[in-house]
């Protein structure tokens, strides 16, 4: 048995293609950015994106309360991260 998949494609149709790995949802420019920049757990960085963080609370709750309040004020959307390479939106007020 071979690993190649035959293309089918509908008589008048071109072959559909598909994304091996569907694109996640990242913060553009201006969203507001919770992040962990240090191992320790108990210090958030509070920033808009592409600016350097100018807030820092120390407890998961505060922080996601400020995104909250600083995104819905902003007229964006506000994300957490503990990695810098996975983002999780937790307000949605981009117009």
């Amino acid at each position: 048995m071979g690993g190649h998949v035959p293309d089918i494609a509908v008589e008048g149709q071109r072959p559909m293609t598909v994304s091996p790995m569907p694109r996640q949802p990242a913060p553009t420019s201006g969203d507001v950015l919770a992040s962990r920049p240090t191992a320790r757990a108990d210090v958030y960085a509070i920033s808009v994106i592409p600016n350097k963080a100018h807030i820092v609370v120390s407890r998961y709750q505060d922080a996601i309360g400020r995104v909250e309040e600083l995104a819905r004020g902003l007229a964006v959307d506000g994300w957490y991260t503990c990695d810098h390479t996975h983002f999780a939106r937790v307000a949605r007020h981009r117009r």
